[in-house]
């Protein structure tokens, strides 16, 4: 599979920048078609939320992808040194 860019770290990003441009434009139109009320609103405002915490989501294991999982496995499950000297 051939990419545009020159890096694979470029088209991740540039596909995440994609997501975000483009999902809440769907949800615009996906809610237009629902009638006044609370099910409209609710649909906009959950939905941005979902996408909110995909974008998140991306983020996070791209940020453990590049640190190697059990680098970041290790950070995170690592206990603070807490030594008190007096």
């Amino acid at each position: 599979m051939k990419t545009s860019t020159k890096s694979y770290s470029d088209f991740f990003y540039r596909a995440l920048a994609a997501v975000a441009m483009i999902t809440p434009i769907f949800l615009v139109f996906a809610a237009g078609t629902l009638p006044e009320g609370t099910e409209r609103g609710d649909l906009i405002v959950y939905g941005h939320g979902a996408v909110l915490a995909v974008l998140v989501t991306a983020l996070v294991l791209r940020a453990a992808y590049t640190l190697g999982f059990s680098n970041a496995f290790r950070i995170v499950s690592s206990e603070p040194n807490r030594s008190v000297t007096a």
